[in-house]
């Protein structure tokens, strides 16, 4: 395992997609945070108080809202990559024990995940903080709930690297897979969690995997935005917890039986 660590970690340093995807993921969450506590402390008529700590929460917690997607995706090319380039072939005759290649990626996926949780929380939450003390507004940083919810986000977020080396793994074709999770964590999640609050069954958003996310952090912009108040972070932890244990081993039942040729 060490031997097949050591591989995957050569795989993705030689390249620059890992810390481009990075890049990326902190402009997108700093850039969206600096505009909404601009519109929060300027707008007369936002939708978002910061006199609390529980309203405050859901501007630390924007890297879950917006940016999952970014570890996500960083799992599904891990496995992707290998397949659409043939790779993988020579993967697997140089480690013929598929479950450690496979185990390996795995463990991979959640170390990056968690690398890109720390920066883009810390770097969000920074920001945040200092644009808040700028304006006589108490940033809360030192409020238990407020450190609740920024080592939930970095928990949720480093959770989402793994499922997405298992849908690689299950799905194989990477524009598919990428395509696919795009609609999903952009589109027709965000819609049915809208849906389901709209007819007054806000609840069942705990329930999906990027709503299950939001829980486990504490709440949301996409809860404010639904008008519904998160479920008990425990809830979100074990649903988001069963997604991940779920399809890691369905994408280690498909990636096992796939035939080197």
């Amino acid at each position: 395992m060490k031997i097949q660590l050591g591989s995957e970690l050569t795989k993705i340093t030689s390249t620059r997609l890992w810390w481009l995807l990075l890049l990326v993921m902190v402009g997108l969450t700093t850039g969206f945070g600096t505009f909404l506590v601009y519109a929060a402390l300027h707008a007369p008529a936002s939708p978002l108080r910061l006199d609390s700590a529980d309203k405050i929460v859901l501007l630390y917690n924007l890297p879950v809202a917006i940016a999952y997607v970014f570890p996500l995706a960083f799992g599904v090319i891990l496995v992707t990559q290998e397949y659409n380039s043939r790779t993988i072939v020579h993967t697997l005759l140089g480690e013929p024990r598929k479950h450690l290649v496979y185990g390996a990626k795995l463990l991979i996926g959640l170390g990056v995940a968690f690398v890109y949780g720390v920066v883009s929380v810390g770097l969000s939450a920074a920001v945040t903080a200092v644009m808040l003390s700028a304006q006589g507004t108490d940033p809360h940083l030192a409020d238990s709930q407020v450190i609740s919810a920024l080592l939930g986000s970095l928990a949720v977020l480093t959770l989402w690297g793994p499922i997405g080396v298992a849908i690689g793994a299950l799905v194989r074709n990477q524009v598919v897979a990428i395509v696919g999770i795009l609609l999903v964590t952009r589109f027709i999640e965000p819609m049915v969690r809208m849906g389901a609050a709209r007819f007054g069954y806000a609840q069942l958003g705990s329930y999906l995997p990027g709503g299950a996310g939001d829980t486990a952090s504490g709440g949301t912009v996409i809860d404010a935005a639904a008008g519904t108040n998160p479920a008990s972070p425990l809830l979100g932890f074990l649903v988001l917890g069963a997604y991940s244990v779920i399809l890691a081993a369905l994408g280690q039942i498909r990636f096992t039986r796939y035939e080197a040729s």
